[in-house]
């Protein structure tokens, strides 16, 4: 039997499988695993199917797979083998020749290769005048702090999240309005800037950052409980701080609360 008539043989009996289980590609793909379109080529004969697939069909019918697991290694072994020289063996000899010799050439040429690499070895072991080789130095490992988007009064008037400047923020300082008002002063060692920050505020509630060179940013609430305001520079020998104060009353301000001042070359604890 030629290599095609094994390969039809084996459809033929996968086809009648399939006739006499009465299922569809579709249904043999579901009950299978395996894709439609997969069982189509292999019952027509348009490809060599899975040893698996051919076993599991046949349990799938009810069927002993051993005679279609001979047909499908018989299939196997003549694909694995080499195809035969209708004129001989001489032909294929000579061609196997060439072959050979283009296996010596890598051959030695990767010899060649190691050769080289294991004289390099030596010599530099040989200059440094120890047994083993010198390791190379490994370069200093930099810890960079967090990316931030500016710093002192490049960040003025700034989002401090937009900058990235909370990625090391600390509250410095706090303070507080009855009733609950919370007043923070938020710090960015990185960005070298600050700003103010308060919760549990009523709407119309204001905050202000200051610093010691004149400058001021301020925010009040709109909506929520919560504000802070956008960024002010904050010079490691200045100061800043923060004030806020409640709604107006009866179109009167209210008395603004401060927090102390932060000095930031002031403090032993800063980030």
């Amino acid at each position: 039997m030629d290599r095609a008539g094994s390969v039809t043989d084996l459809a033929g009996e996968l086809l009648a499988l399939k006739k006499a289980s009465g299922s569809s590609f579709a249904q043999l793909s579901e009950k299978t695993h395996y894709a439609k379109s997969s069982w189509e080529r292999w019952v027509n004969g348009k490809q060599f199917p899975p040893r698996d697939a051919v076993e599991s069909l046949a349990k799938l019918c009810g069927t002993d797979p051993a005679p279609l697991l001979a047909l499908w290694d018989e299939e196997e072994a003549r694909r694995a083998a080499p195809e035969a020289d209708p004129d001989g063996t001489e032909a294929a000899a000579e061609d196997a020749a060439p072959a050979r010799g283009r296996r010596t050439l890598w051959v030695s040429l990767v010899l060649a290769v190691l050769l080289v690499a294991g004289a390099a070895t030596y010599a530099a072991v040989a200059l440094s005048g120890s047994g083993e080789p010198q390791a190379k130095p490994k370069p200093p490992v930099k810890v960079a702090g967090p990316a931030t988007g500016c710093t002192l009064t490049k960040c003025e008037g700034k989002d401090p999240k937009k900058m990235n400047c909370g990625a090391d923020a600390v509250t410095v300082r706090t303070g507080s309005i009855p009733k609950d008002l919370v007043i923070e002063l938020r710090y960015s060692r990185a960005c070298k800037a600050a700003w103010g920050r308060i919760s549990f505020a009523e709407v119309g509630a204001t905050v202000v950052v200051n610093n010691s060179d004149g400058a001021a940013q301020a925010d009040v609430v709109h909506y929520d409980r919560d504000v802070y305001t956008p960024l002010i520079a904050a010079p490691d020998d200045g100061s800043v701080w923060v004030c806020a104060a409640l709604p107006k009353k009866n179109g009167k301000d209210s008395v603004p609360t401060c927090t102390g001042r932060f000095i930031p070359s002031a403090e032993s604890h800063q980030p």
